[in-house]
């Protein structure tokens, strides 16, 4: 069973509103114009 799935696009912050532009090479958890991150994993260690 594969326990992460890589997500690299981009996405506008839920907190500041600002345009995250995707990395193209890995994902990203967080904006890097106000740090603001998101937990999203589906299945977390516990």
């Amino acid at each position: 069973m594969k326990k992460f799935t890589k997500v690299d696009e981009e996405f506008i912050c839920e907190n500041c509103g600002a345009k995250v532009e995707k990395l193209g090479y890995t994902c990203r958890n967080h904006c890097p114009n106000c740090l603001y991150s998101k937990h999203v994993d589906i299945n977390p260690r516990r």
